[in-house]
């Protein structure tokens, strides 16, 4: 029997098709609940990542079952075919796990720490009350190692980098375009993303993204991804501060001051809270800002002191 054949026998066989059909399933569930979960970003983040799972479990299958008959094509002619199948798909879901999980956890702990390090090296921890503000709040979010380090730029940004001793950059214009509300709830964005480990698990999907260049989905889940942290970065941040319209503030000053001729000074490396079109295309700041607004309606209803209106950038 050559290999194709016994590839076509393995793959009709009912085992392999009824984990393909499952893997299938699953996904098409997920997608349908994440259009379904609209408002909610964190559960739509939850069912983002159970979908990529889902979608590198298929991959990392089908990738070791072709490997597998390849290798032990000699087993047809020894043990027979049902029991070569049986053997190859066993040996597919064990490899699918034991390659997958291991460096997902490399790439989680390993990545965001090396950032951090980097960071540390090249820039200086800033003065000032921000600094004391900063490791207050992060307290709260659970980030009780947190290093603040300030980027001597005048375009107003600022972007987290996870790991066992998280880094929170703010650049000097920050401090300079926006006022003590604005700056607390950009604070608090970014450490809801240091919180929430945005930073290894978008280098995880990133990897696999390189990996499997030639899967679309990979692409679209990476994007969705990317826009929901950002979209639930922005609530816990209204959440945990009340001030959901000084973010919004704070996002439209952030936004003028990058688009203002003079961003190119800050190459805010796409990990600004207002992200980089150039790698993947960021939500809105007008959605953002949108949501935001919601947001103080709903909290304004929940009893929650009201904000001032919304400044002017």
């Amino acid at each position: 029997m050559s290999f194709i054949d016994f590839a076509e026998s393995y793959f009709t066989s009912q085992p392999t098709v009824v984990t393909l059909a499952l893997l299938c399933s699953s996904f098409a569930f997920l997608v349908v609940l994440f259009r379904f979960e609209r408002y909610a970003p964190q559960r739509r983040l939850r069912v983002l990542f159970a979908s990529f799972a889902v979608e590198i479990s298929a991959w990392s299958f089908l990738a070791f079952s072709l490997l597998f008959c390849r290798a032990f094509l000699g087993l047809y002619w020894t043990v027979g075919e049902p029991e070569a199948i049986r053997t190859i798909f066993s040996l597919a879901i064990l490899a699918s796990l034991l390659v997958a999980l291991p460096l997902s956890a490399f790439v989680t702990f390993k990545v965001p720490g090396t950032m951090a390090r980097r960071l540390m090296d090249d820039l200086p921890e800033p003065e000032g009350p921000v600094v004391d503000l900063a490791k207050r709040m992060a307290k709260d979010f659970g980030a009780s190692a947190l290093r603040v380090l300030l980027s001597p730029g005048e375009v107003p940004f600022a972007y987290s980098v996870g790991g066992a001793e998280p880094v929170v950059v703010v650049s000097k214009g920050l401090f300079e375009q926006l006022d003590e509300d604005e700056v607390e709830t950009v604070l608090a964005h970014e450490l809801a993303h240091v919180k929430n480990h945005d930073t290894g698990l978008n280098a995880i999907i990133a990897v696999y993204g390189r990996v499997l260049f030639f899967d679309p989905f990979i692409r679209l889940l990476e994007r969705a991804v990317y826009t929901e942290n950002e979209f639930s970065a922005d609530e816990v941040s209204a959440r945990e501060t009340k001030k959901p319209l000084s973010l919004a503030s704070a996002l439209l000053k952030i936004s003028s001051g990058q688009s203002s001729g003079r961003a190119s000074s800050a190459r805010v490396e796409g990990l600004s809270i207002l992200g980089s079109g150039k790698i993947l295309r960021p939500p809105s700041v007008r959605e953002r800002i949108e949501r935001l607004m919601r947001l103080a309606n709903e909290l304004e209803q929940l009893g929650s002191p009201p904000e001032r209106a919304l400044k002017a950038a």
